[in-house]
C-alpha cells in the first residue's frame, strides 16, 4: 500500500491536462497523462514568455494627470479622479507565459491493459506507470532530473521485444521538427505580443508573429534523443523504437533569453548548440544514476519537513475518489497531509534556486492565450505562492522571488519617476519576465495600484527574519527596502485631520457605491497604509541592525507615528476605505484590508485585541465562499485569529472535488490532480493551503513562537519536524489528544517568548 500522505495515486490515465500529474525542477515543468496508447507529456521552461523589452507607453504628461486626479479625490470627487487614471495612467497588458511543446508516444498497442495504475511520489518527485498487456508487464518511470536538467521518460517490459513505439514533438506556438544525426529536433519561437495586447476583443487565441527581428519573441529549441536495446528508425520528423525490452526517452530545451532587460533575438544567448550539447552529456549518463541522484536531492529537500496526523490507511484508494469521499464524509485524515506536502512537492518543483520565480500557474501551463496571460498578478497571487517557502524550512527556493523583486526595484524607477515624480521604484498589479511595471489597461480597480513592491519588500525582510543573514541583509534586503521606503515618502501627503496617507488609493479588485456607482479610487485604504507602515517599520529597523542612518531613514521615524491608523466601521468591521462606504460587492474574493492580519502582523489577538476582532467581523460578514486563492488566505487569516476549526472548515471546502471539465465558474476546490481550482487552474490555492496548515501548526514574531496556535479540534494526535520559525529556529512539536506532548526548538531561543494555545510556556 502507498503512503497516503506522500502519493498521489489513480487506476486510470489522464483524460486531460487537469489529470495529468506535474514533475519539475524550477526550470523545465512537465504534465504527464500516463496514457498507454497515445501519450502526451506537456512540457514548459521556466524562461519562455511572449514578447521581448518595450519601452513605457505611458502618456508624457501622466504625472500632470495623476495631481490632477489626486486633488479631486482628495476633495471627495472619486469619480472624476478616477475617469482620469483610466483615460491617462493606465497603460498595456503584460506579456503572457507560454506553453513550450508537447511530446508525443504512439505506443503500439492493440489489445487492453490490465491491473494499471499511476502514481506521483512526492517525496522523489517520480512518477510511475505500471500495467499488463498480453501477459506482459511495463513499467514507465519519468522525472525532470534536478541534477541535469533534463525530462527522463524510461519504459521497461518483462519480455524481450514487446516496447514498440514512436516519439514525435508538436507545439502550438510556431515551429518545426526534423531529425538530425539520430536527434529529434524542434525548433520555434515565441509570438511577439501576449494575447492579452490585441486589439480585437475577445482576445484572438491566433499568436502574432512578426519577420523583423526587432519585433520578434525569443526563439527555442527542444531535443530529443532515446536509449534503447532496440531498434531506433528515423521518419520524417519521428523516432521509431523497435523490438526493445527497455528503452530511455531524454530531453532537453534551451531558449535565447539572454535577460530581462535585453532583446532575445539582437542580445538573444545561443540555444542551439547549448542544447544538443547538453543533451549529448545528459545520454552519457546511466539512467540509475540519473534517477538515483534525482530522488538523492528531491528527497533532501522534501524530507526537510514531516507532517504525521495519523492515517486512515486510504493508501490504495484514488486520490480522485479520496476527494470525493471526503467531501462526502468519510475520514481521511491523510488527505490534509498529502494537500500540505503537495504544496511543498511544488515549490520544490515549482521554483528551484537560479530559476524564474512561480507565476499562476507555477512553471505548467499548456495555453498560449493562458487565464490571465498566466503571469505574476502580484496584488496576492505571487506572494500567495512563497507563503509557505520559510516556514516550511525551503529558503533556498525563495531565491526566484528575491530575485524578481530585485529586478523590479530597477525596472520600476522609470514608473515611479513618470507617474508618480517619486523617487525609488514601484510595480502595479502584473508583472512579467521582463519585469513590466505599468499600470495594466482597463480598469483602476486592478490597473492603479503602485504597492506590489511594498508588498513584495515584507517577503525581501521575512527572508532576513528567517536566516538572521546579515549580509543578505546589508547587500540585498536594505537596498530593496530604502528604494521602496524613498518612493513612499515621496508619495506621502497629509489629509484633512493632519495624517499622513498615500493618495488615491484602491483596494486590489474592489469597488465601492456612491449613489449606486460603482467606483474603485478613494483619498487612500487600509492595504496602502498597512503596507506603508510596514515597509517604513521595517525599513528603519533593518536600518538600525546595520547602523545605517540618513535623512530618508530620519523621514521614515518622523512619518510613523503621523500614519493614519486603522479604523472600525459601524458593523465592528476593520474599513476597508478611507472612510465607511457601501460595499459594491460584500462577500468580495479580495480580502486586502486584513494585510495587517495576515499575511502583516499589525494586528494579533494577543497584542491588539480590538482591531483582531474587528476582523473576525470582517471575515463573518465577507462570508467563507471564494476562489481557490481566496479560500487559501482566509485558512491563514482565521489560523492568525488562532480560530483552527474555522480554518479547517476552509480547508474542508477548498479539498471539495471539482471535476477536470468544470472550469467556468467560481467557487474554489481542487481539480482531481490536486491542482486548485480558481477556477480556472491557479498554483497560488495550492500554496496557500499549504502555507495555512504551517499556521495552524506553528506561528512566529520577532521574538515570538507560537505552538499549535490553531490546532483543529479533530487533529487530536500529531507529529511535525522541521518547521522553521523567525529566527532561523528549526522547531518540531507532538501533540497528544490535543495537547503538546513535547516540543525541541534547534536554534538560538535566547530571549524568545515560547507560547501554546497562547499560553506563555517558556
Amino acid at each position: 500500500m502507498l503512503n497516503d500522505s506522500k502519493n498521489l495515486f489513480y487506476k486510470s490515465a489522464a483524460k486531460n491536462w487537469l489529470e495529468a500529474l506535474p514533475l519539475g525542477n524550477g526550470f523545465l515543468g512537465a504534465m504527464v497523462y500516463g496514457r498507454t496508447d497515445k501519450e502526451t507529456v506537456s512540457m514548459n521552461s521556466d524562461s519562455l514568455w511572449t514578447g521581448f523589452p518595450r519601452k513605457t507607453v505611458l502618456k508624457d504628461d501622466a504625472y500632470e494627470k495623476f495631481v490632477e486626479a489626486r486633488d479631486l479625490v482628495l476633495k471627495g470627487e472619486y469619480r472624476k479622479g478616477q475617469d482620469i487614471i483610466e483615460e491617462n495612467i493606465l497603460a498595456t497588458c503584460s506579456q503572457a507565459y507560454m506553453p513550450l511543446c508537447d511530446i508525443k508516444i504512439c505506443y503500439k498497442a492493440i489489445l487492453p491493459r490490465k491491473n494499471y495504475k499511476r502514481y506521483l511520489d512526492l517525496e522523489t518527485g517520480v512518477n510511475t506507470v505500471e500495467y499488463t498487456r498480453c501477459g506482459v508487464n511495463y513499467k514507465r518511470t519519468s522525472f525532470v532530473s534536478f541534477n541535469e536538467n533534463a525530462y527522463i521518460d524510461r519504459l521497461v517490459a518483462d519480455k524481450k521485444g514487446a516496447i514498440n513505439f514512436t516519439v514525435s514533438l508538436k507545439t502550438k506556438l510556431k515551429g518545426s521538427s526534423y531529425i538530425e544525426d539520430g536527434v529529434l529536433i524542434l525548433d520555434g519561437r515565441c509570438p511577439s505580443n501576449s494575447p492579452a495586447n490585441r486589439e480585437v476583443l475577445p482576445f484572438s487565441e491566433e499568436p502574432e508573429y512578426s519577420d523583423k527581428p526587432e519585433e520578434q519573441g525569443m526563439f527555442f529549441r527542444c531535443a530529443v534523443k532515446i536509449i534503447t536495446d532496440g531498434k531506433v528508425k528515423e521518419n520524417n520528423n519521428e523516432l521509431t523504437v523497435c523490438d526493445a525490452s527497455e528503452a530511455t526517452i531524454v530531453f532537453c530545451t534551451e531558449n535565447s533569453f539572454n535577460g530581462f532587460d535585453k532583446h532575445p533575438v539582437l542580445e538573444g544567448k545561443e540555444y542551439k548548440n547549448a542544447c544538443l550539447n547538453h543533451l549529448n552529456e545528459v545520454v552519457k549518463i546511466d539512467f540509475s544514476k540519473l534517477e538515483s541522484e534525482h530522488k538523492e536531492v528531491f528527497s533532501s529537500y522534501f524530507n526537510r519537513v514531516t507532517l504525521d496526523l495519523g492515517t486512515d490507511n486510504k493508501g490504495d484508494v484514488p486520490t480522485d475518489k479520496r476527494l470525493t469521499k471526503h467531501h462526502n464524509g468519510a475520514s481521511d485524515i491523510g488527505l490534509y497531509a498529502l494537500m500540505f506536502n503537495f504544496g511543498r512537492y511544488l515549490v520544490i518543483s515549482g521554483s528551484a534556486p537560479g530559476s524564474q520565480a512561480t507565476n499562476l500557474q507555477g512553471i505548467w501551463n499548456d495555453k498560449v492565450s493562458p487565464p490571465w496571460s498566466s503571469n505574476y498578478t502580484v496584488n496576492i497571487n505571487t506572494e500567495m505562492n512563497y507563503w509557505p517557502v520559510l516556514p516550511c524550512n525551503l529558503t533556498e527556493f525563495n531565491e526566484p522571488l528575491i530575485h524578481l523583486i530585485k529586478d523590479l526595484s530597477v525596472a520600476g524607477e522609470k514608473t515611479a519617476k513618470h507617474i508618480y515624480n517619486a523617487r525609488g521604484f514601484c510595480a502595479h498589479h502584473n508583472v512579467d519576465l521582463w519585469r513590466y511595471t505599468d499600470p495594466a489597461r482597463g480598469d483602476a480597480q486592478w490597473g492603479f495600484w503602485p504597492m506590489s513592491g511594498a508588498w513584495f519588500c515584507q517577503h525581501v525582510y521575512n527572508h532576513y527574519l528567517y536566516t538572521n543573514d546579515k549580509v543578505y541583509l546589508k547587500e540585498t534586503a536594505y537596498p530593496i527596502l530604502k528604494k521602496c521606503t524613498q518612493f513612499i515618502l515621496d508619495m506621502l501627503v497629509e489629509d484633512k485631520d493632519g495624517y499622513l496617507i498615500m493618495s488615491p488609493s484602491t483596494s486590489p479588485e474592489n469597488e465601492f457605491l456612491i449613489d449606486g456607482v460603482a467606483m474603485s479610487v478613494s483619498e487612500t485604504t487600509t492595504m496602502t497604509m498597512s503596507l506603508v507602515k510596514e515597509v517604513l517599520g521595517n525599513t528603519v529597523k533593518a536600518a538600525e541592525i546595520l547602523g545605517e542612518n540618513d535623512e530618508d531613514i530620519e523621514r521614515a521615524k518622523n512619518a510613523i507615528p503621523r500614519l493614519l491608523p486603522f479604523k472600525i466601521g459601524s458593523r465592528g468591521e476593520l474599513l476597508e476605505w478611507y472612510k465607511e462606504l457601501k460595499e459594491h460587492e460584500p462577500t468580495h474574493r479580495h480580502k486586502s484590508h486584513l494585510y495587517g492580519l495576515h499575511p502583516g502582523n499589525l494586528i494579533t489577538p494577543d497584542e491588539t485585541p480590538e482591531l483582531a476582532q474587528a476582523c473576525i467581523r470582517s471575515l463573518e460578514l465577507r462570508g467563507d465562499n471564494g476562489t481557490g486563492w481566496s479560500l487559501g488566505w482566509k485558512i491563514n487569516m482565521w489560523a492568525r485569529l488562532w480560530d483552527g476549526d474555522h480554518a479547517l472548515k476552509l480547508l474542508d471546502m477548498q479539498l471539495s472535488p471539482v471535476p477536470s471539465i468544470k472550469v467556468g465558474y467560481r467557487g474554489g476546490g481542487t481539480y482531481p490532480n490536486l491542482f486548485d481550482a480558481h477556477p480556472p487552474f491557479q498554483i497560488d490555492g495550492n500554496y496557500g493551503c499549504t502555507s495555512g496548515i504551517c499556521e495552524m501548526l506553528l506561528q512566529s514574531r520577532e521574538g515570538k513562537i507560537f505552538l499549535l496556535p490553531a490546532l483543529p479540534s479533530t487533529w487530536k494526535n500529531g507529529k511535525v519536524t522541521g518547521l522553521k520559525a523567525m529566527g532561523n529556529i528549526t522547531v518540531d512539536i507532538e501533540w497528544e489528544n490535543g495537547e503538546i506532548k513535547k516540543y525541541n526548538l534547534d536554534g538560538n531561543t535566547d530571549g524568545v517568548k515560547i507560547y501554546c494555545k497562547g499560553q506563555l510556556i517558556n
